[in-house]
């Protein structure tokens, strides 16, 4: 499909990829309905005397990626076999979005869903990574 034109300011616009179609570990085939990324970290404060906020400490800054698609495949039946739950903290690599900070190595931290209506069927699930590359690394990794 081609790329939506623009003039004047250029803005990011639509769910776009990389030149490579998006993909979603563990998730075959499917229709990127959004993708929305958090940023959030644990925030401690420190008080004074007159109970003001006299320090901020930020630890374990991390993103969060809701994720919502709708399952398909080459038939009904393909496109059913692909609404599956992941199992808690599996490990998900997003990859080739057009927004960087989007790709990566993420962690399946639940809030899975599965949507059926009189439309289609949708699903989303909710991952996260870590600003620290190393502690990423960590908790993508599966001890045994």
């Amino acid at each position: 499909m081609a790329d939506a034109t623009q003039t004047g300011t250029a803005v990011v616009y639509g769910l776009a990829n990389d030149g490579t179609a998006i993909s979603i570990e563990g998730y075959a085939t499917f229709i990127l309905e959004t993708a929305k990324a958090s940023h959030n970290f644990d925030l401690d404060a420190v008080k004074d005397e007159n109970n003001f906020d006299a320090s901020l400490i930020a630890t374990n800054g991390h993103r969060e990626i809701d994720i919502t698609w709708t399952p398909s495949g080459a038939s009904k039946t393909a496109a059913n076999a692909t609404a599956v739950f992941l199992e808690p903290l599996d490990k998900v690599t997003l990859a080739n979005f057009a927004v960087d900070s989007f790709n990566g190595d993420y962690i399946y931290v639940g809030s899975g869903m599965v949507e059926l209506s009189h439309k289609q069927g949708k699903m989303s699930m909710k991952l996260r990574k870590y600003d620290d590359d190393a502690q990423n690394t960590s908790l993508t990794t599966t001890v045994t």
